[in-house]
C-alpha cells in the first residue's frame, strides 16, 4: 500500500478480537451493558461485578448481591454492547428515541 492508502485505511496490524481483549480484563471489576436482543425496545441491562472467566462465546461475571452471596452471571458475547472497567458510567444509556413500550405493558 502507498503511504496515502495507509493514512486512509489505517495500519495493517491484526485487530485483537473482543474475546482476547476481555481475557486481558479477567480479575478486574467491570460493567457490562447487555443488549436486549429479543426486545430491543427494553434497552440495555447493566451488570457490574468481577470478570471471572471468558469462554469462546460467553463471559462469567461474579456479582455481589447486597447482604447476600456472590452470584455468577453468564453473558453471551453476542449480546455485549459495551464493557467498561470499574463501576457504571455516571450517565447510563437511555431508551431509543421514538421507541415506546408495547401497549398493555411489558
Amino acid at each position: 500500500m502507498t503511504e496515502t492508502q495507509l493514512q486512509y485505511y489505517g495500519t495493517m496490524e491484526p485487530i485483537i478480537p473482543l474475546v482476547e481483549r476481555l481475557r486481558q480484563l479477567q480479575g478486574q471489576q467491570v460493567t457490562i451493558y447487555v443488549r436486549n436482543v429479543m426486545r430491543p425496545q427494553m434497552g440495555t441491562l447493566e451488570v457490574t461485578g468481577m470478570l471471572h472467566a471468558v469462554g469462546i462465546d460467553y463471559v462469567e461475571v461474579h456479582v455481589m448481591a447486597a447482604g447476600g452471596p456472590m452470584r455468577p452471571v453468564f453473558i453471551p458475547v453476542m449480546v455485549i454492547g459495551a464493557v467498561i472497567t470499574g463501576g457504571p458510567l455516571a450517565v447510563t444509556p437511555g431508551p431509543i428515541p421514538g421507541v415506546s413500550p408495547p401497549m398493555g405493558g411489558l
